[in-house]
């Protein structure tokens, strides 16, 4: 055990300082604890075996200053997947930052389906629209061996992510990047799956969100006044790049099932499905070309 410094706190001591104040912040205690722990292995550069073993060590200067900085800024609800810099996604671990959309569970649905469809085709080709932090196409790529992805994203903050992601996760061979406004980034190319997880927040849902989701990309999350301007994108554009089997993968709102199913009834697609995620909402929409 180090020797006590009375200038700054033992790890114990920083957990409880860090606890009690994000508890206040609506987290329950199991919630509070995770995230200081978090904050404190970042801050104290210590993974979390490490960190449990050496609770009763004192912090050095610098790491009890970063760990408050962590704290306070949680505190004023930046993301904590942010302060941290990663996400785990499809047990793949992805870098974030303020220039991506923070990748979240229900989405790895929409990367389960695709698996399902891309496991049954020959060196599939896979486009994915509005990329982000890359994680739907990166996903792809590691767990579709002989697949080739393109990922298409119009900022190149954003892909600059994608790029570190795909290195990360070994699949960079696999996938190609593209910069610009959905379809329009692209040639003429034919895909067997096309997966989108486009903006979809409306005008009105936007108001309302939290105030750490609105620190995320606005870019990433509006989707014009109703939520539907990019599903009807996709509609108007998708089958021109799809194979005659070709499949479309979308995720899409909790109430937006049966709009997104219409517009795609509307531009020619067949066997639309809803797909419910665990809640029981409207979470992907799947079509054909």
């Amino acid at each position: 055990m180090q020797n006590k410094k009375v200038d700054v706190p033992s790890g114990k001591d920083a957990l409880r300082w860090g606890v009690s104040l994000l508890e206040p912040l609506g987290n329950d205690s199991q919630t509070a604890w995770l995230e200081a722990n978090l904050l404190l292995g970042k801050a104290w550069n210590k993974s979390r075996i490490k960190l449990l073993t050496t609770l009763d060590d004192y912090l050095e200067t610098a790491s009890w200053e970063s760990y408050k900085n962590y704290i306070m800024c949680r505190v004023a609800q930046e993301p904590l997947q942010y302060l941290i810099g990663e996400q785990i996604f499809m047990s793949l671990c992805f870098k974030v930052n303020p220039d991506v959309l923070i990748p979240r569970g229900e989405t790895e649905l929409l990367v389960n389906e695709a698996l399902k469809l891309g496991l049954d085709i020959k060196q599939p080709k896979v486009l994915d629209l509005c990329t982000g932090s890359g994680a739907i196409a990166v996903s792809l790529a590691y767990y579709l061996p002989d697949s080739e992805v393109f990922a298409v994203d119009i900022s190149a903050k954003a892909l600059e992510i994608a790029r570190i992601n795909a290195q990360a996760n070994g699949v960079d061979n696999k996938i190609e990047f593209f910069c610009g406004d959905m379809f329009l980034a692209l040639e003429t190319k034919q895909f067997d799956i096309i997966t989108c997880n486009p903006p979809y927040i409306s005008a009105t849902e936007y108001v309302e969100l939290p105030v750490d989701v609105k620190k995320e990309p606005r870019l990433a999350l509006y989707g014009g006044k109703d939520g539907l301007q990019f599903y009807r994108i996709l509609g108007a554009g998708a089958r021109d790049f799809l194979t005659e089997q070709g499949i479309l993968l979308m995720e899409i709102g909790y109430k937006q099932g049966e709009e997104v199913k219409r517009i795609m009834e509307e531009n020619g697609f067949g066997n639309i499905q809803i797909i419910r995620d665990w809640n029981g909402h409207d979470r992907i929409v799947t079509c054909t070309a």
